[in-house]
């Protein structure tokens, strides 16, 4: 059994070292992930998103991306990126990203819905959102429309419930976890 720790990082608390293993674990999911400049503006020199990392004890082997100021559904919490390198996948890792965010932005007050986008070819993505409790939904802005994607969503609550019941967890996780260093831990 192995223990992962997800963590919160931003520009005042990112090594070098761990940006540049979220260089690796992008580049670990294929063709069509961000480039390191993309990286850079959201794990860097950006301050719109909030960013969660996964680690199997140093190694980062997932990562997500929030927009909590997003455009998209009508100003939802935005799901930027989900990745998780291949052999880490199955692991209940991107739930765990997923909840970690959830469970951060509820604890702020948070109460919106959280959305996000998904090629249409990417069946694995889908089933996990699906799962997760996102629904694909209509268009409702501009933004939304892609002919290419999906755009997926639902409430904080109905997803953090959803993962929680999945992964049977009990403890609740708030934003003094991820902002003092504590971070959120599992076991798989």
């Amino acid at each position: 059994m192995k223990n992962y720790r997800i963590e919160r990082i931003d520009k005042n608390n990112i090594t070098l070292d761990q940006f540049n293993q979220v260089c690796a674990v992008e580049q670990s999911c294929g063709n069509d992930g961000y480039t390191t400049e993309q990286l850079k503006e959201m794990f860097i020199t950006g301050n719109k998103n909030d960013n969660f990392v996964c680690f199997d004890e140093n190694k980062i082997v997932g990562i997500a991306t929030f927009n909590p100021k997003s455009q998209r559904r009508n100003g939802s919490l935005y799901l930027v990126n989900l990745s998780v390198m291949p052999e880490y996948r199955r692991q209940a890792i991107g739930q765990n990203l997923i909840l970690a965010g959830c469970e951060y932005y509820l604890s702020k007050g948070e109460t919106k819905v959280m959305s996000t986008s998904v090629d249409k070819d990417n069946l694995p993505a889908i089933k996990l959102y699906n799962k997760v409790g996102l629904e694909i939904k209509e268009p409702v802005c501009e933004l939304d429309e892609d002919d290419e994607q999906y755009i997926l969503d639902a409430p904080l609550p109905k997803i953090q419930k959803t993962i929680r019941s999945l992964n049977k967890i009990k403890k609740t996780y708030n934003r003094r976890d991820f902002d003092h260093g504590k971070g959120y831990h599992f076991r798989r």
